[in-house]
């Protein structure tokens, strides 16, 4: 399965197309920013709120792989699992049906959210920390604009 996949059918179960759409290329974006390469189509969901309406539920089991040197997606974008840059998100809104104004605007939101993530806050040290660290300076320098 594919982030493609995973958006599209997602996307399909709700009248809200475009608002799913955003909100789960969003959910993967900040995943990559973050390193978390453990975001499984099983850790993405859809939930009925009481007044009916469908939406996607917030992000949770949000682990930083990039800490124990897993750099890779769970799921590919645009066909692959590591190295992501731009372009390769910009074709994931396309294939998902995202205006790219729209997968811009996401992009600044998760690099704003990402940045305030604090891996030195985490029991972790030395060669772990600053490859993780490193790594994802690199991402995050890939999408800015």
């Amino acid at each position: 399965m594919t982030t493609e996949e995973v958006i599209t059918a997602l996307t399909a179960l709700t009248p809200t197309a475009p608002v799913v759409a955003r909100n789960l290329y969003l959910q993967f974006l900040y995943a990559w920013l973050t390193g978390d390469g453990d975001l499984h189509a099983k850790n993405v969901s859809v939930l009925q709120g009481t007044d009916g309406r469908w939406q996607i539920a917030p992000m949770y089991d949000v682990p930083c792989t990039a800490l124990y040197r897993d750099m890779t997606m769970a799921l590919t974008v645009d066909g692959r699992h590591r190295g992501l840059r731009r372009r390769h998100w910009e074709n994931l809104a396309d294939a998902v049906g995202l205006p790219q104004r729209a997968a811009h605007a996401a992009m600044r939101k998760a690099l704003s959210a990402a940045d305030a993530v604090d891996l030195r806050r985490l029991p972790f040290e030395g060669s772990p920390l600053n490859g993780a660290e490193r790594e994802l300076r690199h991402r995050r320098g890939e999408l800015r604009d």
